[in-house]
């Protein structure tokens, strides 16, 4: 069985019920990597739309929603999440990023939302061929996950037979001459302090589509 079809039967909604607590906890947008590097963007234009692919609990979808010009949209494997996000009114759907239900070229800027570690390897090319697909030119792309130099892969240890993997996932990106990494930082998974810890690195990034 394919990791995203263990997430979309039972350990996505396992992962919402284990998370949920520390996600409420949460203090927006300061305790969020990703709603601080949003900020910093240019305002956005009306009617403007966002994605975010991984969305998990939707608290950052439903601050966007309430803060920014941004129309906002998610999708997430697990039901339980899509649930709940959907009680707060946010129009999200239940799916992969392998398979997003968008038109072309909807989107003026997209989030991966902490997901990508858990992805199937072999879908990556879909992955960054769906993302680019739903999102507009000129168009934002922040992908906020672990982080490493090298590709590693770990045992995920929620669920056996699974397996988290790190690497620098703007390279799914960064190699086509239409996407342009305008930040990148890298910080402690628990602390969002500067280490040198590797196996505690996660990294936010946000890339820029513009082909002229």
């Amino acid at each position: 069985m394919k990791q995203k079809e263990v997430f979309a039967q039972s350990e996505g909604n396992a992962w919402f019920s284990r998370n949920a607590a520390a996600q409420a906890a949460r203090h927006l947008p300061q305790d969020d990597d990703v709603l601080v590097q949003i900020l910093r963007l240019p305002q956005p234009a009306q009617g403007a739309r966002l994605l975010e692919v991984g969305f998990g609990d939707g608290s950052r979808l439903d601050w966007l929603k309430g803060h920014t010009g941004y129309q906002c949209q998610g999708i997430e494997p697990s039901a339980d999440a899509v649930a709940a996000a959907s009680s707060k009114g946010l129009e999200v759907v239940q799916g992969t990023a392998d398979r997003l239900p968008f038109d072309d070229g909807r989107f003026d800027a997209l989030i991966f939302g902490f997901c990508l570690y858990l992805c199937d390897r072999e879908d990556l090319f879909r992955i960054a061929s769906e993302a680019d697909r739903v999102l507009k030119n000129p168009g934002w792309l922040v992908i906020r996950d672990f982080y490493s130099a090298m590709p590693d892969k770990r045992e995920y240890h929620h669920r056996p037979g699974v397996f988290s993997h790190k690497m620098d996932y703007r390279t799914l990106f960064s190699w086509h001459p239409c996407y342009t990494c305008y930040f990148h930082e890298v910080r402690h998974h628990a602390s969002h302090a500067v280490t040198d810890d590797r196996g505690e690195w996660v990294a936010t990034s946000v890339l820029r589509k513009n082909l002229a």
